[in-house]
């Protein structure tokens, strides 16, 4: 379930049947477009997964490194969300701060999304989203270098293992929603 300023949310969905929303970010652990994990934490994910939609019909799918993940001052973040045009922020943890700086810019936070991105994005439009079979994931690197020491080294390799867990977790919830429809 997600849920938005501590109220669960279950599906968003105007007038229409369709979501509320046309770009819509999501957190994520990989570079893998909508397979992508979502990551747990907006601020530190190492990725962003842009999604636009239109008529419940995903129309492009953009990668990108998110290049705050090791630092960034309060605030930052959404407004870089914003300048992306990102109508909606979809994570799986968030503080009230940084909600608060999303909501100032007319972003909708939803936090405690897991699993993979389409699992999520069907879970908000409350059906399997339509894939355009020309959509093209589009993959934008950035380099960021910086020395790391021994700590440093370990607290990678916790997080990677983390990480592995989470793929893992979230393929499990894909095996039992498979299960649920037959």
């Amino acid at each position: 379930m997600l849920y938005s300023n501590g109220i669960f949310v279950i599906i968003i969905i105007n007038s229409c049947g369709g979501i509320n929303m046309n770009r819509i970010v999501f957190t994520s652990d990989e570079m893998k477009g909508l397979e992508s994990v979502i990551s747990y934490h907006f601020g530190h994910c190492p990725y962003f997964v842009i999604v636009d939609i239109e008529d419940n019909r995903v129309i492009n799918v953009e990668n990108i490194q998110n290049p705050m993940a090791n630092s960034h001052g309060s605030g930052e973040l959404p407004q870089f969300i914003h300048r992306l045009g990102g109508q909606a922020i979809v994570t799986g943890a968030m503080g009230p701060k940084a909600q608060d700086f999303f909501k100032k810019f007319e972003i909708q936070p939803i936090i405690g999304a897991n699993g993979k991105i389409i699992d999520v994005l069907e879970e908000l439009i409350g059906k399997e989203p339509v894939i355009e079979s020309d959509i093209k994931e589009n993959i934008v690197e950035t380099h960021v270098h910086e020395e790391i020491n021994d700590v440093e080294e370990e607290v990678r390799r916790l997080k990677m293992e983390v990480k592995e867990l989470r793929k893992q977790m979230a393929e499990i919830k894909s095996i039992l929603k498979s299960l649920n429809h037959s």
